[in-house]
């Protein structure tokens, strides 16, 4: 435990490195492919295994029946992605406040003694927006097509960077705010000015999909997983982490084939990447709620 607890995040930068030089060395269709599957797999994964999380968060509820759990699950994320698709404008501003509130509580969560209080919500906000934005304005031209594929709406590059320079703001301000009460927090300003600067090498020197990836991926599902993994079974280990597995891996199927599901119904309407991120917010969006539950359980 001692090991892991002690070199995560040295992994986790080490690998963010490879990403910084791989955007570099490989030709963009290997970057995709790479993305992908980084996405499909682990990203997936850290989301799709809410019903078991939820079902040994609650102790005292009877066992759920496996295929009503499924089914349920199901749909649920397809009718996030049925919003997505007719009501395009509502569901993108909420998929970017929601995952923006969950990318800081997961990234902050540790560092905070009261993580339901007004404030340390606001900063988790606050900060998963200045990461989103970091990376959605160091790619403009690229977000700026996506937004108008999925909404039709035409967004200026000039909002990306406000939002950017208002959320970096707020995240300054609120560290200082919280630091006063939290020493953890305090403590924990060397690594995370030197998080956001190599956040910044590696969305500057990315296209949007690598940049995502890298980020959603190494400093996002992984970390969850291992809250996750340390949660339900005490201790984040590759044996443990294999019983998770097994346990995630009808629900992570299920989000596989929902995702190559709706990607068969709207092909002809919408750009692959649309879909893969409103297919992304549909299991963002229970997600957050059930982490929430985990994270005061801890």
């Amino acid at each position: 435990m001692k090991v892991y607890n002690r070199n995560f995040y040295d992994y986790i930068i080490l690998f963010s490195l490879l990403a910084i030089l791989g955007s570099e060395l490989l030709i963009s269709e290997i970057q995709y492919v790479i993305a992908l599957l980084g996405i499909f797999s682990l990203g997936i994964l850290h989301g799709s295994n809410d019903l078991f999380v939820i079902e040994n968060l609650n102790s005292n509820s009877q066992k759920p029946n496996f295929y009503k759990s499924l089914f349920t699950y199901l749909g649920v994320v397809l009718s996030f992605v049925a919003v997505f698709y007719f009501i395009p404008i509502f569901a993108l501003a909420a998929f970017v406040i929601i995952s923006s509130y969950h990318f800081g509580e997961q990234h902050f969560h540790h560092k905070l003694q009261n993580t339901q209080s007004f404030w340390s919500s606001l900063f988790f906000l606050i900060y998963g927006l200045l990461v989103l934005f970091l990376i959605l304005s160091l790619n403009s031209k690229e977000v700026i097509l996506i937004v108008q594929d999925m909404t039709g709406l035409l967004i200026a590059s000039q909002f990306l960077n406000i939002v950017l320079f208002i959320s970096a703001l707020g995240s300054i301000s609120l560290f200082v705010v919280l630091s006063k009460t939290n020493p953890r927090l305090k403590s924990s300003l060397f690594p995370n000015v030197i998080y956001l600067i190599l956040f910044m090498a590696l969305f500057a020197v990315s296209n949007v999909v690598w940049g995502f990836a890298s980020y959603f991926v190494l400093w996002h599902s992984i970390p969850s997983l291992k809250d996750q993994v340390n949660s339900l079974y005490g201790t984040f280990n590759f044996k443990n982490f294999l019983r998770y597995f097994k346990k995630a891996f009808p629900y992570w199927l299920a989000s596989i084939i929902g995702m190559l599901i709706v990607v068969w119904l709207f092909k002809d309407s919408k750009n692959f990447l649309s879909l893969l991120f409103a297919f992304i917010a549909a299991i963002t969006f229970p997600h957050v709620f059930i982490m929430r539950k985990l994270f005061d359980k801890d």
